[in-house]
């Protein structure tokens, strides 16, 4: 790993910066690594609840509107988070800069709320850090090609991070959060749930993007494309956290590491629709140009038409509703509601068969109807009913012998 000459890229999120005084604890700790030789490049996040704050009164106004005036509101979180964590350091005798997505350079497309870093200016940083300055960075933004500020979606902070480290070619990024590590499910759902201290960047990628709330598949995404370690660590606690790396760098691969949930889900049924991929390259194509991630998707044929079904986030449902009555679609319209995506998740999954038999009996045996199924090499994702997930999850979680011993 790095040593602590060398710089560190650190995300500090919304709980570990939510109070003054858990600022002041940040500061600390940035103190003590910069004292003990490290080189820190700081990235905040808004305090704890102040985005959805922002976002409430974005609705209040305009619940559908998603444009240039909806991201320069969002963006206004991080800039309070790191003056104060900028005057935290200095009052500790340290040189700090807080710096906003356009003083740096963090450049991105024009997608409002959902905008994907196209390229970040590092020389900056480096002349910071050169003079012992510590830059800190407010993440989850950026610019896009007009000077508009844009902001990065959900997760958006631990994308700057790992955008940062891998422009100035860092090895590792740190992730302080508020658990010690990954788990192998959501203790608040699942108890028995055990640390979990290395993951590939397959299995996490996997992970964010069925429901996993610890880091966002973009970051992971990002993070393995630049081949950057991240250390998801706690900010209250100084042990090793869970480190996600290249899959070769694992000591082991067990055939599930982790079941994993999206209590957010909602399913889409259409019928009939035309015939052939036109209809769908146009519907589909018209649900990305609105941000909308489309998740499992189904279609049959029969003597009556084309049936489809797909599942997305329940928040994106009006923007579906918007794509829909813009095509003028003749066919019938059912949305499920109240829905959850439960998966399994495991690089072992790819050598040992029979763990979809197992995955199915599960359900089967606790009489949990399925809705949609997915499945890849490392993951199998079934959509059920909400009211389903508790038992479902824990059974899952316990035939894969995932509960604490």
């Amino acid at each position: 790993m790095k040593t602590q000459s060398e710089l560190v890229v650190k995300k500090f999120g919304g709980t570990s910066v939510g109070s003054i005084e858990r600022i002041e604890n940040v500061a600390e700790r940035i103190m003590q690594d910069f004292q003990n030789g490290q080189k820190p490049i700081v990235v905040a996040s808004a305090m704890s609840g102040e985005t959805n704050r922002l976002v409430r009164l974005a609705a209040d106004i305009n619940p559908q509107y998603r444009g240039l005036a909806y991201d320069m509101l969002l963006a206004s979180g991080e800039q309070v988070s790191i003056a104060l964590l900028s005057m935290a350091l200095e009052k500790r005798g340290l040189k700090a800069k807080p710096l906003l997505a356009y003083q740096l350079g963090i450049r991105t497309d024009s997608i409002f709320s959902q905008a994907k870093i196209t390229s970040v200016d590092s020389d900056k940083l480096t002349d910071l850090v050169s003079k012992d300055i510590i830059p800190i960075v407010a993440g989850f933004q950026g610019v896009n090609p007009d000077g508009s500020i844009t902001t990065l979606g959900r997760g958006g902070s631990d994308t700057t991070a790992v955008a940062l480290a891998a422009a100035l070619g860092c090895e590792q990024v740190e992730i302080y959060t508020d658990v010690p590590k990954v788990f192998t499910a959501d203790p608040r759902l699942i108890p028995k749930a055990r640390e979990i201290s290395r993951l590939s960047f397959e299995e996490m990628m996997e992970m964010a993007s069925l429901g996993s709330k610890v880091l966002h598949f973009r970051c992971v995404e990002l993070a393995a494309k630049f081949n950057v370690k991240i250390h998801v660590r706690s900010t209250f606690e100084t042990r090793e956290g869970t480190w996600v790396v290249a899959e070769d760098e694992k000591m082991e691969n067990p055939v599930v590491s982790a079941v994993t949930h999206d209590a957010s889900t909602a399913i889409v049924k259409l019928f009939p629709v035309p015939f052939g991929p036109s209809f769908l390259a146009l519907l589909f194509d018209s649900l990305a140009n609105k941000g909308v991630i489309v998740d499992i998707i189904t279609q049959s044929y029969n003597e009556e038409g084309q049936r489809l079904a797909f599942s997305v986030n329940e928040s994106d449902l009006y923007m579906v509703d918007e794509v829909l009555k813009s095509l003028s679609i003749d066919a019938k319209i059912v949305v499920l509601r109240d829905m959850a995506k439960l998966s399994v998740v495991g690089v072992g999954m790819a050598n040992h068969p029979g763990v979809a038999a197992r995955f199915f009996n599960v359900l089967s045996q606790k009489e949990v109807p399925i809705h949609l199924v997915t499945t890849s090499d490392i993951k199998i994702s079934a959509v059920i009913d909400r009211k389903n997930l508790d038992k479902a999850a824990q059974s899952l979680h316990t035939e894969f012998e995932l509960d604490k011993e």
